[in-house]
This record gives structure tokens, sequence and C-alpha cells, in this order.
């Protein structure tokens, strides 16, 4: 559009210039021929009246045209009056330079009205567009942002600005939305399957424990149910720190924690169920570090590692914890003797729910969350969580911003 009215303008721009040099030639040719004639009579008159020099010349430089009637009536007897020399000498190029001016208004009102229809048009497809536009925002429909042709058309309008800003904010919005229903969808799918087992293994004990005829088989059905509550309970409060952490009803409080101190209560944590297999956890010395992190849930997230290496490694064998000060982080090692961890299922491990195919694995009582938990934890922190592992054995890397 502004390229079409600049060629418009250097248009009208070079006919009006040339339409100026035309008049100044114009101009200037009458000027030299009305020079040329008072030359010519002087010549003339003066030539062969000698004495009438000074009369002429009088009257050649007098501005008050005194003489201008007497000349009028005697040159108007030989049929030279004031139109005769400009009809004459000058008709063709008069008529050249009025069929120039009117070709120029012509021009003008042709290409002024072709600017404004066009303008118009382009206007009413500016405006539909933006229609369309705000209708697909209201649909939830954004794929508009990604059409160039939009931008082509409403080039350096101000509202197609805020529309795009609307509409990229509401895009942002609506994907936070969705995403956030899909997880609370699939959120509900596992939970639902997670308390099934449990429950289903409550009920079936307490079946048992209403048709025990002894009391030693009631007794060993109770304690069987009390060890499914067991696994309820330690599951449910999983799900609530998954739920909570996932929607951001965990607010992290960082606050200036020793590591030292951190990895001491992390081995308390775990020390009951490590010593129930004879299995000795070990933090190599190194030299205190001061962290700015959550102790709790950072205790909880390393805690879930050592115990996951205490579930999967024989009785006997030994864990150990190894912390190296890096540049701007701090990793700390978690190695075990346990089984391993197959090459397909290391991502996989930091899953919601995931656990692996192995027959030790499906031996072992567990719901998949903890490593989870960990990821989620340290995630939060801006940290991060991996794992390596050869045939036997596996080492967890614990990296924490310094």
């Amino acid at each position: 559009m502004k390229k079409r009215v600049l060629i418009f303008t250097g248009i009208i721009l070079i006919i009006t210039v040339s339409l100026g040099i035309f008049g100044g030639i114009v101009i200037y040719k009458a000027d030299r021929f009305e020079v040329r004639r008072v030359q010519n009579m002087a010549g003339a008159v003066i030539s062969e009246y000698p004495q009438a020099e000074s009369i002429f010349i009088d009257a050649a430089i007098d501005e008050a045209f005194k003489y201008e009637a007497e000349g009028a009536d005697i040159l108007s007897s030989y049929g030279y009056d004031e139109d005769m020399h400009v009809k004459d000498q000058y008709k063709t190029l008069i008529y050249v330079y009025s069929g120039m001016i009117i070709l120029l208004f012509l021009l003008s009102l042709g290409a002024g009205y072709g600017i404004f229809v066009y303008i118009s048009r382009n206007q009413k497809k500016r405006e539909k567009l933006l229609l369309c536009m705000l209708d697909d925002c209201i649909s939830g429909d954004f794929e508009f942002i990604d059409d160039e042709k939009n931008f082509e058309l409403l080039e350096g309008s101000a509202l197609l600005d805020s529309l795009m800003k609307l509409a990229g904010s509401l895009r942002l919005k609506t994907a936070r939305l969705n995403e956030e229903r899909d997880n609370t969808k699939t959120l509900v799918t596992d939970i639902s399957h997670q308390l099934k087992t449990p429950i289903s293994a409550m009920k079936v004990c307490f079946d048992m424990y209403l048709e025990a005829d002894s009391d030693s088989e009631k007794k060993e059905f109770l304690d069987r149910s009390m060890t499914q509550m067991d696994k309820l309970e330690s599951l449910t409060a999983a799900l609530i720190n998954i739920s909570r952490l996932e929607n951001n009803m965990i607010s992290l409080n960082p606050e200036k924690v020793h590591l030292q101190r951190l990895l001491i209560d992390v081995v308390n944590t775990e020390y009951y169920k490590a010593s129930v297999k004879n299995i000795e956890v070990e933090v190599e010395e190194f030299k205190d570090i001061e962290l700015f992190i959550d102790k709790k849930w950072t205790v909880e997230a390393i805690a879930n590692i050592v115990d996951n290496g205490i579930k999967y490694s024989p009785e006997g064998s030994r864990i150990n914890i190894k912390v190296t000060k890096m540049f701007s982080f701090v990793r700390i090692e978690i190695e075990d003797q346990g089984i391993g961890i197959p090459k397909e299922d290391r991502n996989k491990i930091f899953l919601r729910f995931f656990r692996g195919d192995s027959d030790i694995v499906k031996g072992q009582d567990g719901s998949g969350v903890g490593l989870y938990l960990t990821r989620k934890i340290l995630e939060e922190q801006g940290g991060t969580v991996s794992v390596k592992s050869g045939g036997e054995g596996s080492t967890f890397v614990v990296q924490i911003p310094l």
C-alpha cells in the first residue's frame, strides 16, 4: 500500500516539475520574442528618424505607458490587436500546456479515485480479517498467529500488534490449561490403578479373616492387612506429594544448608532399612559445602535414591556416597551394588509409576513414585538427576547448583 502511494506521488511530482519547466520555457520564449520585436522596431524607426531616438527610448522605458492608447489605435488600424500576437505565435505552446494541465488534473482525479477505492477495499479486507482472527481467538484456534499472509495484509497495524499479544497470551494459557487437564486426568487414572492393588489385597485379607477358624489364622490375616495398610498409607502420602508438587501446591523454602548435615540426615533416614539387610551406607569424606536449598525436600529426594539402592541390593553389600564440588554446582554420586538397570529403562525410571519388568523388581514392594519425586524435587530447585549402570550396580548422579 505504501509503495503504491509513493509511486503515484512520484509520478505526480515528475509531471508537475515537467509542467513547471515547460511553462518556464514558454515564458522565456515570449519574453525573448517581445525583446526582439522592440529591438526590430527601434532599429527600423531610429535608423530612418534619428531625431526620434530619445522619444522612442523614453517610450520604451516608460512604466506608466503614457502612449499606450495612441499606439493601440494606430496598430489596430493595421490589424494588430492585443490577442493576435499570442494566438499566432504561441497557439501551439498554449494548447500543449493546457492539454498537459488537463491531463494532470484527470490523472490526479483518476488516481485519487483509484487510491480511495483501493484503500476502502483494503480496509474492508483488514476489518474482515481482524474479525475472523477475533473469532478464532474466541474459539481457541490460534493457527493464524503463524500465518505470514496476515502480517502482510495488516502490516503496521497497532491493532494487529495488540491482537497478536492477546492471542499469544491466550494460546499459552490454553496450552497450560490443556496440559494441566491431561496431567490431572492421567494422575487420577494412575492413582486409581495404584490404590486398587492394596485395597483389593486388604479386602481379601479381611474376607479370609472372617472365614478363619483359629486365632492363629486370624492373626496372620490381620498382620497381612496391617502390612497392606502400611503400603496404602505410604502410597497415599507419596501420591499426595506428587499431586501437590505437580499443581504447585508445595512451596519450597530455600535456606542455607550444610551438605554434610544434610547427608547425615539422609543416612539416618535410611539406617533402619539398611541395617535389616546388613547394608553399609558410607559417605566419603569431603570438605563441607553450603547450599541454598529446601532441606526437608532435598533430604527426601536423596533418601529416595538410597532407599532404591537398599531395596535392590543384596544383603551385606555397600552403598557409597561421593561428593565433588564443581565450578557452578555440587555433584553427589550414590553408588550401589544392586541388580543394575537395563539401558532401555534408564530414562524411564524417573517417570511417574514406572517399574521395571524383571522378576526381582516385581518381587519387591514399590509404587514407582520415589524416583519420580526425586526428579521433580531437584528440578524445582534447578538441579538434575541421572543414572549410570553396567551389568550390576548403579550410580545415581545428583547435581545441585551452588
